[in-house]
């Protein structure tokens, strides 16, 4: 089909329905045909109240020949009865608004078959406590966290003081470089920074002399240092040439009228001394006679077992260190709260986990029954008719739970064939795998005081490639509001927890008997 040409762009909005119910969602989409070149800019933000959008599309840009067609589409949703309009919403085109035309929906309210589902009265607001479960674990990693934070302070703290001690222990003609170079980078715009620079750099070279050379270089005046060097110099002791004793001389004079007489020689001079004592220090080590290979060998061999032993009881100081520190919190943490309660928490444990998460209370089935659980209980979808199904785990699991809410049609009381419970309980382990079944049975009534039955035992489960596991199981039932409330529980033998679980949920069984 061949394009049509447009003087002006068109625009068209539609709906994928013009009826829907409370709460359902429809689909509003906006067209655009414009010249290829075109630039169109679509609603933004709410402008279609009063629906609310809660999802919008990418705009789809299709090319027709030389013209393009733009598309986008908005979810829109209505949570009351009524008669609507979708209000026009405005399009710019190259600059230009285009309004759309406004679209009428009813939205219908959800029909309710009062014949089949009675009508209750609304349910008050319930106080929820504040669950304090779990108080203490913010102190325990409150606890912890101090305890890593010292242990490191402390091991940064030497490694910081073996860092700068490692420094030091450079060598002598070594280290004096490196600190001569780092004078480069020095501000020389008062007094007192001349001062702070001629200090170093006086300090570096009569350090390294003091090393290097074995003169008393650090208590010597400037005469007597100067006297010492041409002393070793004429005995032949350091091959010194005069002018490298001059060089120093004058520097070490110029500092001195800087530190106690207070002269500014200048930016220039200042860098210039800097460098003449680099040269003194760089004679001086070729003046030093060189040690002998024998020398030289094992001098480099006791440094290097030095710094081996040096690393070695670093690494052994960070892992005694760390292995401390966890040793002392395990332990105040094992003193506080139990040993056991401590490994759980650090290995984990699914039912203690249970135990202290935030219980949900919920009512479930058409017969309803109200409990509280560590979770919400997920419907498992039944074959039987008129019966419901929520899980709360499996059976491989530590703890599970399983309700079944079985619907009884008719007048009367309901009757519990409790010898076919019974043996369909048996036979429902046996096919999920459990062996050795023991079953007792005896009469219940729940906190509320609504009677019924127990059934309880104990079976062996074999999970895959392991050893077999003891579990216990209690079933209660209960014949209320026209309908049969069967709750399995099944649980690890010798689980500490999971008795502290079991008569929670036990405790929570609530059931409106008003429920017609």
């Amino acid at each position: 089909m061949p394009a049509l040409v447009l003087a002006q762009p068109r625009i068209a909005a539609s709906l994928d329905t013009i009826a829907m119910t409370i709460g359902e969602d429809i689909q509003y989409q906006i067209e655009v045909q414009t010249d290829s070149t075109a630039q169109v800019i679509f609603p933004q933000g709410q402008t279609f109240l009063p629906f609310e959008i809660i999802d919008t599309t990418k705009v789809d840009i299709q090319q027709l020949a030389d013209k393009a067609l733009w598309k986008r589409t908005y979810t829109l949703i209505q949570f009351d009865s009524g008669n609507y309009h979708i209000p026009r919403q405005r399009i710019f085109v190259d600059g230009n608004p285009i309004l759309t035309d406004s679209l009428k929906i009813e939205v219908f309210t959800v029909e309710v078959d009062t014949l089949k589902q009675p009508l209750h009265p609304i349910k008050p607001i319930i106080e929820i406590d504040k669950n304090n479960a779990g108080w203490w674990r913010s102190y325990l990693w409150g606890l912890l966290g101090l305890i890593t934070f010292i242990t490191l302070y402390v091991v940064y703290g030497r490694a910081k003081k073996r860092i700068e001690e490692r420094r030091k222990r450079l060598p002598p003609f070594d280290r004096a470089i490196q600190e001569l170079q780092a004078l480069e980078s020095s501000e020389l715009n008062d007094q007192e920074a001349y001062k702070h620079y001629y200090s170093s750099l006086t300090a570096i070279v009569r350090s390294y002399l003091e090393e290097e050379v074995n003169v008393n270089a650090l208590e010597s005046t400037t005469t007597e240092l100067i006297q010492k060097l041409e002393l070793l110099r004429t005995a032949g002791s350091l091959v010194l040439q005069p002018q490298t004793i001059t060089n120093l001389k004058k520097v070490l004079e110029t500092a001195d009228l800087v530190k106690f007489a207070k002269a500014a020689p200048g930016v220039g001079l200042a860098y210039a001394d800097r460098s003449a004592i680099e040269s003194v220090v760089v004679q001086t080590k070729e003046a030093i006679p060189e040690l002998s290979e024998e020398e030289r060998l094992q001098d480099e061999a006791y440094r290097q077992e030095l710094q081996k032993q040096r690393r070695r009881k670093q690494f052994k100081l960070a892992g005694l260190s760390a292995l401390g520190a966890l040793v002392l919190a395990f332990g105040i943490s094992s003193y506080v709260y139990g040993f056991n309660q401590v490994k759980d928490r650090l290995l984990g444990n699914p039912t203690l986990q249970f135990l202290e998460s935030e219980w949900i209370t919920s009512t479930y089935g058409a017969t309803p029954i109200r409990m509280t659980t560590p979770e919400v209980l997920t419907r498992i979808p039944s074959d039987k008719p008129n019966t419901q199904t929520f899980r709360l785990g499996v059976l491989e699991d530590p703890f599970s739970l399983t309700l079944r809410v079985e619907q009884v049609l008719g007048e009367g009381e309901v009757e519990v064939d409790l010898a076919a419970r019974a043996e369909g309980i048996i036979q429902d382990l046996e096919s999920r795998g459990a062996t050795n079944i023991f079953q007792k049975q005896d009469e219940y009534e729940s906190p509320t005081g609504v009677k019924g039955v127990v059934i309880s035992g104990s079976f062996d489960w074999t999970p895959a490639e392991s050893d077999a596991v003891r579990k216990e199981y209690t079933v209660y039932f209960f014949a209320v509001n026209s309908g049969l409330q069967q709750i399995e529980i099944v649980s690890n033998r010798n689980d500490r927890y999971a008795e502290d679980i079991i008569d929670r949920v036990v405790n929570s069984f609530t059931f409106n008997t008003d429920v017609q």
